[in-house]
């Protein structure tokens, strides 16, 4: 398969990250608790994803397959958890764009590493001065982006 409907659905998929700021943000306004908001956000995440899982039937695991799972696999739920809390408190003190731009830097650094590293099964790619190079970029954009 053509890599270009991958980087392309990666691309549409990071365009959505600052709406999700902005409403996540508008949420916690109207909840004025992060925590709420949070929840919110969360329960109507979990009513789509049920809709489609319904729609799609797709084999769900056994409860051994899911016990027998690397206990690192529980873990994007609390990381997710975090993210969104987050994003509720820090983008309406820090603005869309500046949280926006902070919390991809801020991805692609540990992202590099467990490229590096070839991490948690993932394939390696051994950081490189082209790659460090395109991480001083970004720094330099969010810098910009706070001066002005």
């Amino acid at each position: 398969m053509a890599q270009w409907p991958l980087m392309l659905a990666a691309l549409v998929t990071g365009a959505l990250v600052p709406l999700q700021l902005a409403f996540n943000g508008q949420l916690g306004g109207v909840t004025r608790n992060a925590f709420t908001a949070s929840l919110i956000v969360f329960l109507v995440g979990a009513l789509v994803l049920t809709i489609i899982v319904a729609a799609t039937r797709p084999n769900l695991p056994t409860v051994s397959e899911l016990v027998a799972a690397p206990k690192t696999v529980w873990l994007g739920g609390a990381i997710a958890t975090g993210y969104i809390i987050a994003i509720v408190v820090l983008t309406p003190r820090l603005g869309v764009g500046l949280t926006t731009g902070l919390i991809l830097v801020g991805q692609i650094i540990i992202a590099l590493v467990l490229d590096h590293l070839g991490a948690f099964g993932n394939a390696q790619h051994t950081l490189n001065a082209g790659r460090l190079a395109g991480l001083a970029l970004m720094i330099a954009g969010i810098a910009t982006i706070k001066m002005y």
